[in-house]
């Protein structure tokens, strides 16, 4: 069902061995709320998602942000340092906003990975959004969006990471 509600996909370099983050921006790599024209605070968790992505390389990221639907990958790409942009291989597609679905987010996820082949791919979610995702769904870490992607939600994505290297 999810196919007929597309409106566009958007996808990258990929690899089918890694596995995957799907991320959200606001509320994960800084508070919502954040002054934006501070950049003090803007992205201001992004140096520690960095930190353990740079500890898993077999994670590459799929932004599942609305920011996918203003900026292509390569300006989202620029958001990150040169060892990890390439990382981010593709965006989730967006359900036609016209349409009203219950967890929106998980089914564009759903979405990309069918369309990239992926669906058997370990996989996790970093979001704020918990509405956007069936109720207690494992593949999440929920961010509180004040405080975006703090010390906690760091060792719980690790735990899924952590996990995915030990399924290898």
């Amino acid at each position: 069902m999810a196919e007929a509600l597309l409106t566009h996909g958007a996808t990258g370099r990929m690899s089918d061995s890694s596995d995957l983050l799907f991320l959200d921006v606001d509320g994960v790599l800084h508070p919502v709320g954040a002054d934006y024209s501070f950049s003090s605070r803007f992205f201001s968790h992004l140096p520690r998602l960095e930190e353990l992505l740079r500890e898993f390389d077999s994670v590459d990221v799929v932004i599942s942000s609305d920011w996918r639907l203003a900026e292509s990958i390569e300006q989202l790409q620029r958001y990150f340092c040169a060892d990890i942009r390439h990382r981010i291989i593709g965006a989730t597609p967006q359900i036609d906003p016209n349409v009203v679905v219950h967890h929106r987010r998980q089914l564009e996820i759903q979405a990309w990975l069918d369309g990239n082949g992926r669906s058997d791919a370990e996989w996790v979610a970093l979001d704020d959004w918990p509405s956007s995702f069936e109720p207690g769904f494992a593949r999440l870490v929920l961010t509180d969006p004040t405080r975006a992607f703090d010390q906690d939600s760091f060792q719980e994505l690790r735990s899924h990471f952590l996990r995915f290297a030990n399924e290898r």
